[in-house]
């Protein structure tokens, strides 16, 4: 599918690939939900692995455009307003790198995904 390949076969929120770690599965997710009629299409499309899909908030995503590197944002659908939805996704992103870190150890081979500091 071309959204994998746009994205490098990675998750665009924690960086992990399928090739390099034999436990993740790679999700195709849609910014703007299906079920509220989101569209099928590469715009609207971004490669999670299952770990970070099932961590994301089902209604409120619009950062992931960003991280995806697509132009434009999705735009909040339901849920809270960008200031909480940020301080949510930096925690997020902090558990998922500290876990991460527990799981993989912290030897510098993997480089920090887009978007996300260290």
């Amino acid at each position: 599918m071309q959204v994998l390949k746009r994205d490098g076969y990675r998750c665009v929120v924690c960086g992990r690939k399928a090739k390099d770690h034999i436990d993740i599965e790679l999700h195709v997710h849609h910014l703007i939900p299906w079920r509220m009629d989101g569209p099928t299409t590469e715009e609207n499309l971004v490669t999670l692995c299952g770990t970070c899909h099932k961590g994301l908030s089902p209604d409120y995503e619009p950062q992931l455009r960003e991280l995806a590197g697509l132009p434009g944002r999705a735009g909040p659908v339901i849920g809270a307003g960008n200031a909480e939805f940020d301080e949510e996704v930096t925690r997020y992103r902090q558990h998922v790198r500290d876990f991460l870190n527990r799981v993989e150890g912290s030897d510098g081979a993997n480089p920090s995904p887009r978007g996300i500091e260290q």
